[in-house]
């Protein structure tokens, strides 16, 4: 009764057994038994990560359950090179083909035979090696008229071995060798985005030539009608384009300054080690089945959730002046805007995740999954806390202590996320002793800072007594002013 569940607990995570133990089951003695068990994962304590798997299902099952040996068996079976058979062109004249010129127009007429495939004849043959490909490129085939004579085969696509757990190729397995000339090509762009003008970029370009050349596949040199390489085709030639203008968009969008390229580097470096880590994670998970209906799901809390971030960004930079949220009406587009600001910043946290994947894929979540728990937590308070208070937070206040720094020299700050000051005039329309003000008084020969309005009242920045003045708007008339450090006439 214990094998009959242990085999259906093996079935059921799609794993085999080979060898089953002699019926009926004796319960006071040991039976052997061989599982096969297929799972994803790196080969690095490949073996340690069977053991256990096996000894995890005993405990579950509480049975009494003993792995005495552990083997890696590679049985993915392997894709065959692929030849495309072609018509052979007629040779030159011997007084023409041991000439240079010969030579030249050989190697030119043989150019879009084998890289263009002009002379193909719609024949593709799977073999080991150019004499087997040849051997069955000459048969026939019934149902097809009989192969024309004098062809030849050329190579086609290199031989890779499919090492899925199920045997079967998966579309990304051709682009899979382009993820570090990728990469390459992602820092190039940048770097030529980011340098000056000039002929400075022309270094960068040699690291993007080394990308493209980083993205060929090489096929043995050595064997007749093959050339030494083949390009990768238009997706990796379109994939490293695309790589290289989003370095390039980055570049021209990075900070000036010491280590503002740097930053950009690693930057493209995190983001490329943090999506490998999600596509580990989520290549041993079951997200496919959930997915479906907890993305809607997820959608809907969106809007909720925009709203709810987009506040502080701006209340965090009036602090700086000694206002509040309420004090200054911010358009919602911009609100969307910070809320947006924060959700990126906030990805961060994907760095959870991804080391949680790249602990999977290293075996390590088998029988210490309270590890990868510890993990998960540890990383998403620090990532969070990075992400939304260092990327987030302090450059909101950073912007509002320079912004206050600027109104006190009597510049006009940048504007912040819809909040555009200026420098007015405050002209009250009767006596300024009947004016009614929240903060102190109003002095109409002095310049004030503009914030904004809410509610009917405009927000003053006194830069000389350093605070700040709320009026009704009802009562004054602002004149903007051009050289804040003149008082008003």
């Amino acid at each position: 009764m214990d094998f009959e569940l242990f085999e259906a607990e093996i079935q059921a995570c799609g794993w085999k057994v080979l060898e089953r133990p002699a019926t009926p089951w004796p319960p006071e003695r040991r039976q052997p038994c061989v599982v096969e068990l297929r799972f994803p994962g790196s080969r690095f304590r490949a073996c340690d990560a069977a053991r256990e798997h096996l000894e995890a299902l005993a405990d579950r099952l509480l049975l009494d359950l003993t792995v005495q040996l552990v083997h890696l068996v590679e049985r993915d079976p392997v894709r065959l090179p692929l030849w495309n058979v072609y018509r052979e062109l007629p040779p030159l004249p011997p007084e023409v083909a041991v000439t240079r010129r010969g030579r030249a127009r050989e190697r030119l007429r043989r150019w879009p035979v084998l890289v263009l495939g002009t002379r193909d004849t719609g024949r593709q043959v799977r073999a080991p090696d150019a004499e087997t490909a040849l051997a069955e490129a000459t048969g026939e085939l019934a149902g097809t008229p009989p192969p024309p004579a004098g062809v030849a085969v050329r190579h086609a696509t290199p031989s890779r071995p499919i090492r899925e757990p199920d045997g079967r190729p998966r579309p990304t397995s051709r682009l899979l060798p382009l993820r570090y000339p990728v990469l390459l090509a992602m820092a190039s762009g940048a770097a030529t985005g980011h340098l000056p003008g000039g002929w400075n970029w022309l270094p960068t370009v040699l690291f993007l030539l080394a990308a493209v050349v980083g993205g060929t596949r090489h096929a043995p040199a050595n064997r007749p009608g093959n050339r030494p390489g083949r390009w990768v085709g238009p997706d990796g030639t379109g994939l490293l384009t695309v790589s290289a203008a989003f370095g390039v968009c980055v570049g021209f969008s990075a900070p000036n300054g010491k280590g503002g390229f740097g930053a950009v580097v690693m930057a493209l470096l995190l983001c490329f080690l943090v999506a490998r880590g999600l596509w580990l994670l989520a290549r041993q998970s079951a997200w496919g089945r959930t997915a479906p209906w907890l993305v809607p799901a997820a959608l809907t809390a969106v809007p909720l959730l925009l709203a709810a971030l987009g506040l502080p960004l701006q209340a965090i930079y009036l602090y700086c002046f000694g206002l509040d949220m309420e004090d200054v009406d911010v358009p919602a587009v911009t609100r969307v805007l910070a809320s947006l600001k924060v959700l990126a910043t906030s990805a961060v946290w994907l760095v959870a995740p991804a080391a949680v994947g790249y602990l999977r894929h290293a075996h390590v979540l088998i029988a210490h999954r309270w590890f990868g728990y510890y993990v998960m937590v540890s990383f998403s308070v620090v990532a969070l806390f990075q992400g939304i208070v260092w990327l987030s937070v302090f450059p909101a206040f950073r912007a509002g202590v320079e912004a206050r720094v600027a109104a006190e020299a009597g510049r006009t700050p940048a504007p912040y996320f819809g909040i555009e000051s200026e420098w007015v005039c405050a002209l009250p329309v009767k006596d300024p002793a009947q004016v009614p003000t929240d903060g102190g008084l109003l002095d109409p020969a002095r310049p004030y800072l503009l914030l904004g309005d809410a509610g009917g009242r405009a927000a003053l920045w006194d830069a000389r007594e350093r605070s700040a003045l709320k009026v009704p708007l009802s009562v004054l008339r602002l004149v903007p002013v051009d050289d804040p450090l003149q008082p008003c006439g």
